[in-house]
């Protein structure tokens, strides 16, 4: 029969083996260096208290060897995994992000034909002004309202896209008693709006006190007074006291939506001044 291996034979088989020697000393080190550390000491009892509470068996309960072996092997599992296939995840994100980025050219490429194709539809289907010369390029006029508060980009791509729709821009500006009784007053009075929305090269026209909610007879009133074929309002929905503002417009075939611009507007630049004064 074979003699069993004893702690002997392995002491002199690692003692022929310096590599092994080392190897067995370096961990033998590590051990009892971590092993006894306060805070392996700490996080072992606590885990034991824990274990203890649910009734595990005081035998099967974790020594600070076992806490220091298992918490090592993930610690070698997850940097091998890092060097294996962190890479790989890293590129394959790079790929994904560069297909997001061709696909929202794509998006905005078909957004503006779709645009464009609603522009030739609009220039279609209005119907020629009486005593005009047919001869004389058609006229289109669009009408646009809102507060226009604090003017920035998003007004002015508002007016860009809305012009673009016909050939003539009227714009009425909502007066500062409709604002307050609405929304609370604007930081800007009636006279300032007005002279921004005027010094806008898309505008045409500006019409003034306009009321915040545009109420039929208002509506009716625009489209006689200022000859206007078509009201245009962005596409997020405007909706006061469970009414659609724009219902009556839309009921006559009237009514045109532009996109809105995304991540600007007048109460997130006011959100922006009050996080600056604290």
């Amino acid at each position: 029969m074979e003699r069993p291996t004893t702690q002997a034979d392995s002491s002199c088989s690692s003692s022929s083996n310096p590599f092994m020697s080392l190897v067995l000393s370096i961990r033998e080190y590590f051990l009892v260096t971590l092993t006894t550390h306060p805070f392996v000491s700490t996080s072992v009892s606590k885990i034991n208290t824990v274990l203890l509470y649910v009734n595990v068996p005081e035998k099967s309960l974790l020594t600070n060897e076992e806490f220091v072996l298992s918490s090592t092997a993930v610690v070698v599992t997850l940097i091998i995994y890092y060097v294996l296939f962190g890479k790989r995840h890293r590129r394959k994100r790079k790929v994904l992000a560069e297909e997001l980025r061709v696909a929202q050219r794509q998006v905005h490429v078909l957004e503006e034909q779709l645009f464009n194709a609603k522009i030739e539809d609009i220039m279609a289907s209005t119907p020629t002004r009486k005593n005009s010369s047919s001869q004389q390029p058609r006229q289109i006029r669009i009408f646009m309202d809102g507060a226009f508060d604090v003017m920035h980009y998003g007004h002015m791509n508002a007016f860009r896209l809305g012009r673009s729709l016909g050939t003539y821009l009227i714009v009425g500006v909502n007066s500062d008693e409709s604002i307050k009784e609405c929304k609370g007053p604007p930081l800007m009075n009636d006279e300032e709006r007005m002279t921004m929305v005027k010094g806008c090269k898309f505008v045409d026209e500006v019409v003034p006190n306009c009321p915040y909610i545009m109420t039929s007879d208002y509506l009716d009133y625009i489209f006689e007074t200022y000859d206007v074929d078509y009201v245009v309002h962005g596409d997020d929905p405007c909706i006061v006291d469970g009414k659609d503002v724009y219902a009556s417009a839309k009921r006559l075939g009237r009514y045109r939506s532009i996109p809105r611009t995304e991540g600007v507007s007048t109460t997130e630049i006011v959100g922006r001044m009050l996080l600056m004064t604290k």
